[in-house]
């Protein structure tokens, strides 16, 4: 299943990872705090990511119309 990640980062930046396995959350979560969290975004890329603290996962896509 597929989702919306919402992360913080340094600096308080927020970074919005849509189309993401649940697996890559995890990942990203077990990464976070590191200078260097790196996960790999629809198999083909890797992201550094920098500092990363998650705030939250949704299953599906986040409707950005109805105010979330």
């Amino acid at each position: 299943m597929k989702g919306t990640a919402v992360l913080t980062r340094e600096k308080s930046s927020i970074l919005i990872l849509e189309n993401l396995d649940r697996q890559t959350y995890e990942e990203i979560k077990n990464q976070c705090g590191c200078e260097h969290c790196n996960c790999s975004v629809d198999e083909k890329r890797v992201v550094d990511l920098g500092y990363v603290l998650p705030i939250g996962y949704k299953e599906d896509e986040i409707d950005w119309d109805y105010g979330y």
